[in-house]
């Protein structure tokens, strides 16, 4: 017998995001695995909207103008723990969100330097205060140890140890070899575009504990700006999704 897969197409705005938004509870992380230009960051942006009320995303690229469209407010320096607690209490009480782009436009080596200590700074501190969202597009910059980042242990860290203090990351890469381990791992959530690499294929039917040929299956019917999200639950469906989301340009 051929093996038998599911998948199930809703849509982004009525039907997946009010789903996803139940079954993604804090402390759970979700890896979104696409080549260049199929969408990962508007992909997260419209998650992080609909589902997060406290979301920080890291800006390592230093000037990252599909992060500036979220239009969320943005940390050029991390405040500290102290003053963004009290900046979240604030938001509370006047009913808005805490969603927050950290990092400097980086166009020197100085400026670079800073972006390093930001990013740095507000991972350890987000680490602590538990509860937030973390999203890094292009988790290979943060982590490869031939980038100025490096932060692969602590990165690996919070991936690790984050269930507890209800942290989830978001992590966007190209191909599963290319980042820490961990990413896959700890994810309980993958979210995938079309993609003909066997490895990226078969890497995904790994992370997931799912059979490779579920896998291709599911793979061989995606459009362009069609995304797979699959969950450690072998015995559930897939969802298919394409995203509407627009993302808001700040004033």
């Amino acid at each position: 017998m051929g093996q038998r897969f599911e998948v199930e197409p809703l849509d982004w705005e009525t039907e997946f995001l009010p789903r996803f938004k139940d079954l993604w509870r804090p402390g759970e992380h979700v890896s979104i695995i696409a080549p260049t230009g199929e969408g990962k960051t508007v992909f997260a942006g419209g998650l992080i909207e609909a589902c997060r009320k406290y979301a920080l995303a890291l800006d390592v690229k230093g000037g990252d103008s599909s992060l500036e469209s979220f239009g969320f407010p943005r940390f050029e320096k991390w405040p500290g723990q102290k003053s963004a607690g009290e900046l979240c209490a604030r938001n509370d009480e006047e009913g808005r969100p805490s969603r927050y782009v950290v990092g400097n436009r980086a166009r020197t080596h100085a400026d670079l330097d800073k972006l390093v200590d930001t990013v740095n700074r507000c991972l350890w501190d987000a680490y602590e205060m538990g509860g937030w969202t973390i999203y890094a597009d292009e988790l290979l910059v943060l982590t490869d140890p031939r980038q100025p980042f490096d932060l692969r242990g602590t990165v690996d860290k919070i991936l690790v140890a984050a269930r507890d203090r209800g942290i989830s990351f978001v992590g966007s890469y190209q191909q599963p070899s290319w980042v820490t381990p961990m990413a896959g791992r700890q994810a309980s959530w993958v979210v995938v575009s079309r993609n003909r690499n066997i490895d990226v294929v078969n890497g995904l039917a790994d992370i997931l504990g799912r059979p490779k040929a579920e896998i291709r299956g599911a793979f061989k019917g995606l459009e362009k700006h069609h995304w797979l999200i699959a969950g450690r639950d072998a015995s559930a469906p897939m969802m298919l999704t394409t995203p509407t989301y627009k993302p808001k340009v700040a004033p």
